[in-house]
């Protein structure tokens, strides 16, 4: 994981790490889906062409064709990849647009809320402001865990929008989902608490407010020191 900003407080730093540890947890099923999917298809896919190829049934242009598919695979494959190493270094806390930042936190949390009955919306437009992207990611990641684990049943929907003059989110949830769904994807493990948002950005050097069924985030802006 990485290593985010402290005030020279060890047992606060080893507390934010924690929370972002268990953030990754939470993430992490739907890292390992992004992975083994385009491996699959090659797989699946490798073994027809060779089969084709064999009995010479194949036409030039289809093989071209398959192997075309095969690129798009390992660029989904290595974007994944990179993603994941993303996780352990420092200069992924360069600048990013904060509406970057947003839609690979949807992209990331949506397995896991789909499976509790909970649906992600971020209808936008969303601020376009540069942020540390990595320290941004998992205190989007861990509003949105924090709500959807907050209640019983979870809500029903989060959506991510824009707060009104100034460059920062509102995490949003309403309604009830569905308790028979919401029961199903229960998991054994503590809830990420508001306490756990306050120190993870505390130790990011941005700020959060937590209220009932509502998070907002002034994200915190990229260091200087740290380049993409």
């Amino acid at each position: 994981m990485n290593t985010l900003p402290t005030d020279n407080d060890p047992v606060q730093a080893w507390m934010a790490l924690g929370v972002q540890s268990a953030i990754l947890a939470r993430t992490m099923p739907a890292v390992r889906h992004d992975l083994a999917g385009p491996l699959s298809a090659m797989r699946m896919a490798a073994t027809v062409l060779k089969r084709r190829l064999g009995t010479g049934e194949l036409p030039p242009a289809q093989a071209v064709e398959r192997v075309e598919q095969f690129e798009g695979h390992l660029t989904r494959l290595a974007d994944s990849a990179k993603r994941l190493r993303h996780w352990d270094l420092p200069a992924q806390d360069s600048a990013q647009p904060l509406a970057a930042v947003a839609a690979q936190t949807v992209q990331l949390a949506r397995p896991l809320l789909a499976m509790r009955g909970t649906d992600l919306q971020a209808p936008g437009p969303l601020p376009e402001t540069p942020v540390a992207a990595h320290t941004t990611l998992c205190l989007l990641l861990g509003a949105l865990y924090h709500l959807a684990e907050a209640g019983s049943p979870p809500p029903a929907r989060i959506t991510l929008q824009a707060v009104q003059g100034r460059s920062g989110l509102r995490v949003q949830a309403d309604g009830q989902a569905d308790a028979g769904l919401a029961a199903f994807a229960s998991q054994p493990v503590p809830p990420l608490d508001a306490a756990a948002l306050l120190c993870l950005a505390r130790h990011g050097g941005a700020h959060v407010q937590c209220g009932a069924g509502w998070v907002e985030l002034d994200a915190a802006p990229a260091r200087p020191d740290v380049t993409p």
